[in-house]
């Protein structure tokens, strides 16, 4: 998925376990199949599971929800509380984390009982995330590959990916989206919690109801603007209007949202998608993308063009 790709394996999950928390090795460790780009998941027994980093740039990740997520704790959806803070060794030379195991699947919008109480609770967890405490947390910018910063400081990378993405997004009409975005009031007050990666299967439903947020890997304190953009992401209809309806922030908060919510669907597209050099690198963010550009009304039909070669290595440092 990326070239510098972080190996790992069951049996290197499994000597681990042994090495630095035997009292659980002897339960069972299968690999975790998900869109996740940062880490790699083991579920450990019935109620564990482990994280490692998949690539070099997602190592800080992990040791910085280690630190903040047991101050996370108590909100009203479910959040992965580390049990166990791995350490670099000469087996495994960078962090990894053992969280609990939240039993769920990701949220299908459509296999939810009650797509609107769900945008409903969703919009409630957002609201007491904010409400958090922000004293030592990490400020939005390098600790979480810029989520929640200041829209001007994303111009460059997302005007060059809607460029190259011109075979699949009407292009102008995107310039002007994010032009419009950019040019919104800013986040007044000071900086608050936000998740950063709100998409389908970091979002857990059992029987049917919401009922975790996963993946705080992009979590920081800065402008909680960019979870509004699961509206765009994840939600649809009527569950969309109850969302917006929920979620007490301005409007400039909304315009500011549609930039964030084009701003990652065109960075994971360019990034991800099948070109004349490579296969595709991410079938399931890549669908999550092209599903979040219709949303914003910038879908065409594809045509192949040259701009699918295009660089994609500024991209990837930009995330």
């Amino acid at each position: 998925m990326h070239d510098d790709d972080i190996p790992s394996d069951p049996h290197l999950v499994r000597a681990l376990i042994v090495d630095q928390v035997p009292h659980l090795a002897a339960l069972p460790v299968t690999p975790v199949v998900s869109s996740g780009t940062d880490n790699a998941m083991y579920r450990l027994g019935d109620r564990l599971a482990v994280r490692l980093p998949r690539r070099l740039e997602a190592v800080p990740l992990i040791a910085k929800e280690q630190r903040i997520l047991p101050g996370l704790s108590g909100l009203p959806l479910a959040v992965p509380l580390p049990r166990h803070c791995g350490q670099p060794s000469a087996r495994f030379p960078y962090p990894f984390s053992v969280v609990d195991w939240i039993e769920g699947t990701p949220a299908d919008l459509a296999g939810l009982s009650d797509p609107v109480a769900a945008a409903q609770s969703l919009a409630a967890f957002l609201t007491a995330l904010r409400g958090c405490g922000t004293q030592d947390g990490p400020i939005a910018g390098a600790a979480n590959h810029n989520r929640g910063v200041p829209l001007s400081e994303m111009c460059a990378v997302t005007r060059r990916c809607i460029d190259a993405l011109a075979d699949e997004v009407d292009a102008p009409r995107a310039h002007e989206m994010w032009q419009a975005a950019r040019d919104a009031a800013p986040h007044q007050g000071p900086p608050q919690w936000l998740h950063g990666d709100l998409k389908d299967d970091n979002l857990l439903a059992r029987d049917g109801r919401l009922v975790a947020v996963i993946d705080w890997g992009l979590a920081a304190v800065g402008d909680p603007a960019i979870d509004l953009a699961v509206f765009w992401t994840w939600l649809e209809g009527d569950s969309a209007a109850a969302f917006r309806t929920a979620t007490d922030l301005p409007p400039e908060a909304w315009d500011r949202a549609r930039g964030w919510a084009l701003y990652g669907a065109v960075i994971a597209l360019e990034y991800y998608r099948e070109t004349a050099d490579r296969p595709c690198r991410n079938a399931a963010l890549c669908a999550i993308s092209r599903r979040t550009l219709a949303r914003l009304g910038l879908r065409h039909v594809h045509r192949p063009s040259p701009a699918t070669k295009a660089s994609t290595s500024d991209t990837e440092r930009s995330r």
